[in-house]
């Protein structure tokens, strides 16, 4: 019964694809007539990345909003998303809220990040005039406040954070900005 309801979902976001992509063809969003969103209920997104084609972002949520006017979609809340690369997850993500924009970068508040391979959780935050922004253009985070912790890790601040999806090019500070790390050592026997 599942697999029937996943695959009915599946075909229901094809026909909202074929519906945009009509909406587009024929003028664009003057030509839709009353309300100019599309609301989808307990759905499974997937973004593949023009600028990064070995990735594929996946999302659930509850409900995602697809604004024809603006060609941006909102999925509220995502309760679980990954990055795969090469049919690999490298992190799982989760967020209250997450704007997929027209050139495929992503916006939020809030987004909850769980590097897999490094087992260290990452909570990137906005501040009050910046969001999160994942720019994948530039395959990277933009990030007004970084928290990262992790068992046996300790617990590292940054602020004003630029970091690629694997966090190996990370570059955080600038003026009248704070960063601090607190690290677990443990005694060799």
């Amino acid at each position: 019964m599942a697999r029937w309801l996943r695959y009915g979902g599946f075909a229901f976001l094809g026909v909202v694809v074929v519906l945009v992509a009509l909406a587009v063809l024929t003028g664009g969003p003057e030509a839709v007539e009353g309300d100019d969103r599309i609301v989808l209920e307990s759905a499974s997104v997937r973004l593949f990345p023009r600028s990064d084609p070995e990735a594929v972002w996946q999302f659930e949520a509850p409900v995602v909003r697809y604004d024809l006017a603006s060609s941006e979609a909102s999925l509220e809340p995502v309760r679980e998303g990954s990055r795969s690369v090469g049919g690999r997850v490298d992190f799982r993500l989760s967020a209250p809220s997450i704007t997929v924009r027209s050139n495929d970068d992503l916006r939020a508040n809030t987004l909850n990040v769980f590097l897999v391979e490094d087992d260290l959780n990452v909570d990137l935050r906005a501040s009050d005039e910046r969001q999160v922004l994942v720019d994948h253009r530039a395959g990277r985070f933009e990030v007004p406040s970084l928290r990262m912790h992790g068992e046996g890790f300790g617990e590292s601040r940054y602020e004003d954070v630029t970091t690629n999806f694997d966090f190996t090019e990370f570059e955080a500070g600038g003026p009248g900005t704070v960063g601090f790390s607190r690290f677990e050592v443990e005694e060799a026997p």
